[in-house]
């Protein structure tokens, strides 16, 4: 054998791909060293590997949903028990996703990235083999913890790899993501609970979860050295005051109904949370790294727009909370087809939300804003008028409408904020337009938990009152379903006894209706109010675009 057959061929050199002459000024060099790898169709690589991941995450946010009910009946829960399903998962998200910031600059994205997915996997077959309430809260906990880590790295990312003049279509296509999961994870877990049962809910998102860590390896940054030499800690004191001011005060409104709003447990859980809120501000105030950096909220055009985020957060979850629980409890649907009715809304917004974006870079957000937020408010007023005899169709457009009015607010509005800050603050910007958007959906769901508790409980002891032998209504209705059921084969007296059970349940059901009916009043009265706010929002001011030299 000659020795130029045994000389080992040396290995092929891959030169680095010319860098894309937009990449922002604030990219760092892991975010450059991938474009060397990738070239320009990095940023659209690593944007639909973000938006896998974020699916996987909030498609359980809502995918429980549908199968409250379900739920519901396996323990005997109330609707203030039953809202920590939805509760815990938004709490979690928005305590975690304060240590984003934290996270990045001492791991990188990448091993964030990684870690988040693990966790909601984990989480997610813990929740599907519950036993208890407290089992489920703790999985919906950790599956949101998920969700709060990855949310906001997502945007920083794209301010990262997007010049400003292409990141509002680049959010708008993001936004996708975001939408689909409130569109169709009610679907995903109707179908679950009718063809299996609710555990399965848990995990029919583990898929998209486990397609998003293998991509992650391959397309997230590392960490940036330079970041990390500055050792920011965590601001762990920080976060465990708002730990204490959102349990605390998400527990206070929660068993007011049960202990009693002038009980003691309730109002020191709302003084914790008071006290615990103020600490919160006056040490976020002097930490050299807060987990919520105050500073961002200096901005009359982030916390004007931060504003509507908040609102459209209560928009998004409280009403793919409600709107499922109606149709189920009252038009008695089944999980399947209570989900289905939010595929239509779901198609309007990935038609919306891009188109939303792109507006954004090109017209003033006041109006896109503004369009929004009476969209949704019509919405609201529509379903607060809604009856036993609605037709499936008609809710459906309702839902459409309330979409539409969706879609205008989220990309402006997080786009607005975001473009307020100068670039140091960019990360606390990020996580901080995150942060709105969850404790809004928290603390949105919450209430109007607690409100359709007080107002059925209402209705039902207004009702119940007109039950008495002097009301020719209740008499003739008894008779008629006392002689419905005999022609049934029924003996006339079970008939006769038979027919008050059944008249209960049609005033229970009647109860129920009006109750939903005054929390979407109630959501249409707060758009109007915001509505009314935009007049403090100044003209957005677009930052010009900036190029990069090659390299």
């Amino acid at each position: 054998m000659s020795s130029a057959s045994s000389t080992p061929k040396p290995k092929a050199f891959r030169a680095p791909l010319p860098l894309p002459d937009d990449i922002p000024a604030t990219a760092n060099q892991p975010i450059r060293d991938r474009f060397a790898q990738f070239g320009s169709a990095y940023r659209w690589l690593l944007l639909f590997s973000m938006l896998v991941g974020s699916m996987s995450t909030l498609l359980a946010a809502t995918t429980i949903n549908v199968a409250l009910p379900a739920i519901i009946g396996a323990f005997g829960l109330g609707q203030d028990q039953a809202q920590w399903m939805s509760t815990a998962f938004l709490a979690g998200s928005t305590i975690a996703m304060l240590a984003n910031a934290w996270a990045l600059a001492n791991y990188g994205p990448r091993a964030t990235y990684v870690c988040g997915m693990l966790v909601f996997m984990a989480g997610s077959l813990l929740g599907a083999v519950s036993g208890s309430l407290e089992m489920l809260i703790v999985s919906r906990a950790m599956q949101g913890m998920a969700a709060g880590l990855l949310q906001p790295m997502s945007m920083f990312l794209i301010f990262q790899t997007f010049p400003d003049h292409k990141r509002g279509t680049a959010i708008g296509i993001f936004s996708i993501g975001v939408v689909l999961a409130p569109a169709f994870g009610p679907a995903l877990g109707g179908i679950a609970v009718d063809l299996v049962s609710w555990r399965l809910v848990f995990v029919a998102t583990v898929p998209l979860a486990m397609l998003a860590l293998v991509a992650a390896p391959i397309l997230m940054p590392s960490v940036d050295h330079a970041q990390k030499a500055e050792k920011r800690p965590l601001d762990w004191q920080g976060l465990l005051l708002l730990s204490m001011t959102s349990i605390s005060l998400l527990s206070g409104f929660a068993g007011g109904n049960r202990d009693g709003w002038d009980s003691d447990i309730t109002l020191i859980k709302f003084t914790v949370g008071a006290i615990a809120g103020v600490l919160f501000f006056l040490w976020e105030r002097r930490h050299p790294f807060p987990a919520l950096n105050p500073a961002i909220f200096k901005y009359r055009q982030f916390w004007s727009a931060g504003l509507i985020i908040a609102a459209t957060g209560i928009a998004i979850y409280g009403s793919t909370y409600m709107v499922p629980l109606f149709v189920q409890l009252v038009q008695h649907y089944s999980p399947t087809e209570a989900g289905v009715m939010m595929i239509p809304g779901g198609i309007a917004m990935v038609i919306g939300f891009p188109l939303a974006g792109r507006l954004t870079d090109k017209v003033d957000t006041r109006w896109l804003l503004g369009f929004g937020i009476l969209s949704f408010a019509s919405a609201a007023w529509l379903l607060s008028h809604v009856s036993l005899l609605t037709p499936y169709w008609i809710l459906v457009s309702w839902i459409v409408l309330s979409r539409v009015g969706i879609s205008f607010c989220m990309p402006p509005a997080n786009t607005t904020a975001v473009r307020a800050v100068p670039p140091p603050l960019l990360a606390s910007a990020t996580g901080g337009v995150s942060f709105l958007m969850q404790i809004g959906g928290a603390f949105g769901v919450n209430l109007l938990a607690i409100l359709l508790q007080r107002r059925l409980i209402f209705h039902g002891e207004h009702l119940a009152a007109a039950i008495n032998e002097s009301n020719p209504q209740l008499a003739y209705d008894h008779t008629l379903i006392a002689r419905e059921l005999e022609m049934n084969g029924m003996a006339q007296l079970p008939a006769f006894q038979s027919a008050f059970g059944e008249v209960g349940r049609q005033i229970s059901t009647e109860a129920t209706m009006f109750a939903f009916r005054d929390c979407f009043f109630v959501i249409s009265i707060w758009f109007a109010i915001v509505f009314c706010l935009l007049i403090f929002m100044p003209k957005p001011q677009l930052q010009p675009a900036q190029a990069t030299p090659k390299r």
